[in-house]
């Protein structure tokens, strides 16, 4: 039962339906909530190990829009290890640019869209791969 005070109407109408349909339980049950599809798939995701799965082909999808197309094509997300996202940079001379001028204001775009709880911050790389091509 709900720690949830029930209301005199909602007695009553308790009072009503165990009457017609001859229930023997003399409390009501606890008031539940209906869920909609978009805050139970998470739930689902997350039991069946497919939550980080989804979350990097949401952060691969929305890319360009959260840092911008310019910066999009000299830099690439990669993992998210412990809170922290490494996002790798296609050269120096970018790389230098952004933790200068641009690293706090792309942090706060993906804290914005994903939750300070998943990205606690990011660490930026020259791309392994080499130079990005344009994407």
């Amino acid at each position: 039962m709900s720690s949830r005070r029930i209301s005199r109407e909602e007695l009553s109408r308790w009072a009503v339906q165990r009457e017609r349909f001859q229930l023997t339980d003399l409390r009501p049950p606890a008031p539940y909530r209906v869920t909609t599809p978009e805050h139970l798939l998470p739930n689902v995701m997350k039991k069946l190990g497919l939550e980080q799965p989804m979350w990097e082909q949401a952060l691969l999808r929305e890319w360009a829009t959260l840092v911008g197309p310019q910066v999009a094509q000299h830099t690439r997300p990669g993992r998210l290890e412990r809170g922290t996202l490494t996002i790798f940079v296609a050269n120096s001379a970018w790389l230098s640019e952004l933790r200068r001028y641009g690293e706090k204001a792309m942090l706060e775009k993906l804290q914005r869209r994903f939750g300070r709880k998943r990205i606690k911050g990011i660490r930026m790389n020259l791309d392994p791969d080499g130079p990005t091509q344009k994407r």
